[in-house]
C-alpha cells in the first residue's frame, strides 16, 4: 500500500474518532436547559437583576465581573424543544458522516472488493422489484 493511501486512511480515521457524534453534543451542549446565561456587569446591575426577580451568581475573579443567570421556564422550555426537534436531525448527521468515513476507508483498503459487493448487491435485488416470486 502507498504511502499517500496509508496516510489518507490515518487522516480519515482520526476524523472519524475525533467528530464521532460531534454535531449531537454541540447542540446538546448548546441547548442546556440547566446553562446559566452569562451577562458583564457593565451591561446590567445586581439591582436590575433583583428588581427583576431572577435568580443569580456574581462573578468576579481575574479581572473578569459579571452575572450568571439562571434560565426562566421559557427559556428551558426553547432548549428543550431544540433538543427533542434537533437530535433527531443531528443523529442523522452523525451516522452519516460515520458511514461516509467507514465505506471511504474500506473502498481504499480494497477498492476491488468493495465495487464487487456492491455489484453483487446490486445485481441480486434488480427486477424482483422488492418482492419473491413463488413458483
Amino acid at each position: 500500500m502507498s504511502q499517500v493511501k496509508q496516510l489518507f486512511q490515518v487522516i480519515l480515521m482520526g476524523f472519524l474518532f475525533s467528530c464521532q457524534a460531534c454535531s449531537t453534543a454541540k447542540l446538546w451542549e448548546d441547548a442546556d436547559p440547566n446553562a446559566r446565561i452569562w451577562m458583564d456587569a457593565d451591561k446590567t446591575t445586581e439591582a436590575a437583576l433583583k428588581e427583576r426577580g431572577l435568580h443569580y451568581q456574581v462573578y468576579n475573579e481575574q479581572g473578569v465581573s459579571g452575572f450568571l443567570i439562571e434560565k426562566r421556564g421559557l427559556e428551558r422550555m426553547k432548549d428543550y424543544q431544540l433538543r427533542a426537534l434537533g437530535t433527531p436531525v443531528t443523529l442523522v448527521v452523525d451516522a452519516a458522516a460515520t458511514v461516509v468515513v467507514v465505506g471511504v476507508y474500506v473502498f481504499l483498503t480494497d477498492p476491488v472488493g468493495t465495487c464487487s459487493l456492491i455489484e453483487g448487491l446490486s445485481n441480486g435485488h434488480k427486477g424482483h422489484g422488492g418482492h419473491h416470486q413463488v413458483k
